[in-house]
């Protein structure tokens, strides 16, 4: 008799099957098993800091406002200077301005006793303030009309002096009696 042989075949298929692809299901949970896993320890990681440093920034924000809250007594306690500090401002501004806006009348007064000649004697003198001007008139009487000239050109020729006019003379007992009419310009409060 003769022997059979038989054989065992084994039919693999290596190939995946074209017809059959994988669900979608199936491909997302391979990648979370695979990639996924990381991107969930780095969230999960994320989320741990961010819970801690919520503790942290309590205490902080704790700690300074009972800071705060220590230092509330002693700053009530400086209202009084610093209402005495405020009017005190208050006053050195209100001076400071008024400086600015006055004129520098001993200027103007040192600068008319210098012109002024010995034989000169000046009766009244009158001074009024405008918006940005003095207007100064001087009444004075002189033995000589020398005098008077001299006095009118030394006031014409100062730059300080503007306007410089004599407005009336008059002779009364050989005394020479006159008026002159001057301005004197203000810039920024203060003449010249």
């Amino acid at each position: 008799m003769p022997k059979s042989k038989s054989k065992i075949t084994i039919n693999l298929d290596l190939l995946k099957p074209q017809s059959n692809p994988e669900k979608l299901l199936v491909k997302f949970f391979r990648w979370l098993l695979s990639s996924g896993r990381f991107i969930f320890i780095l969230v999960e990681a994320v989320v741990l800091i961010a819970f801690f440093t919520r503790f942290k920034l309590d205490a902080d924000l704790a700690a300074r406002k009972e800071t705060i809250e220590e230092q509330i007594p002693f700053i009530e306690s400086l209202k009084p200077d610093e209402t005495l500090i405020r009017q005190t401002q208050l006053k050195l501004s209100t001076i400071y301005a008024f400086s600015q806006n006055s004129p520098n009348y001993d200027t103007l007064l040192k600068k008319l006793t210098e012109h002024t000649p010995v034989a000169v004697k000046i009766n009244s003198l009158s001074l009024e303030k405008t918006v940005n001007k003095i207007t100064v008139q001087i009444n004075a009487q002189t033995p000589d009309n020398i005098d008077l000239v001299t006095f009118m050109s030394r006031l014409k020729d100062d730059q300080y002096f503007t306007d410089v006019s004599l407005t009336s003379a008059g002779l009364e007992e050989n005394i020479l009696k006159f008026t002159i009419d001057a301005s004197v310009n203000i810039l920024s409060g203060k003449t010249l």
